[in-house]
């Protein structure tokens, strides 16, 4: 926020409505207007629902992405999300749904390098849920406030990862790629 011009209007958002109402004000006001998304817009993120309801509106919304953290978090902690002979496969799932529910556990693979997004404070019914699915003893890295200075990474077996606190935000890499970081952490 320190690059914008002095002239510019910062509105700090958190609701969908409320966002949208904003932006479709401005923008009908003739206002050059951006929303800027400290996060992927248009994975787990209110981008699409945003873009569509101001299109339908005949609104004129363009989305310049830049690097997802599913990509850049967990190679900023020197974990490949997939390595020849290790894992040709990633599942993203995001720990905080609309309604409150939990992914569907049953959909989620045995093998191969699975992201959860967000997981917060619902660990226990996370760990729970894949320990039920997957190998208990398999690596887990915990990444908390990944990319930033104060990143923090613990890996952990699957079977230990309700014991833990989270800070926001943060994220988990399961699967045998985590083991890499001890590898690559020093090269990245």
């Amino acid at each position: 926020m320190s690059y914008a011009k002095p002239s510019c209007k910062i509105i700090y958002l958190n609701n969908d409505d409320e966002e949208i109402d904003v932006l479709r004000k401005h923008s009908l006001e003739g206002k050059l207007v951006v929303r800027l998304k400290n996060g992927d817009p248009y994975v787990f993120g209110r981008g699409g629902k945003i873009c569509l309801t101001l299109k339908e509106e005949g609104i004129e919304c363009e989305v310049i992405p830049g690097v997802s953290s599913v990509n850049s978090v967990p190679a900023y902690a020197g974990i490949p999300l997939t390595f020849p002979k290790i894992s040709d496969m990633i599942t993203i799932v995001s720990g905080i749904t609309d309604g409150g529910k939990l992914f569907d556990f049953q959909k989620i693979p045995e093998k191969g390098t699975l992201v959860i997004l967000m997981p917060g404070k619902r660990l226990e019914e996370i760990s729970k849920g894949l320990i039920a699915k997957r190998n208990p003893s398999e690596k887990v890295a915990v990444i908390e406030r990944g990319t930033y200075i104060d990143q923090r990474v613990s890996l952990v077996k699957l079977k230990e990862l309700s014991e833990l606190k989270l800070s926001s935000p943060s994220m988990l890499v399961i699967g045998d790629v985590v083991k890499l970081r001890n590898f690559l952490w020093k090269l990245s």
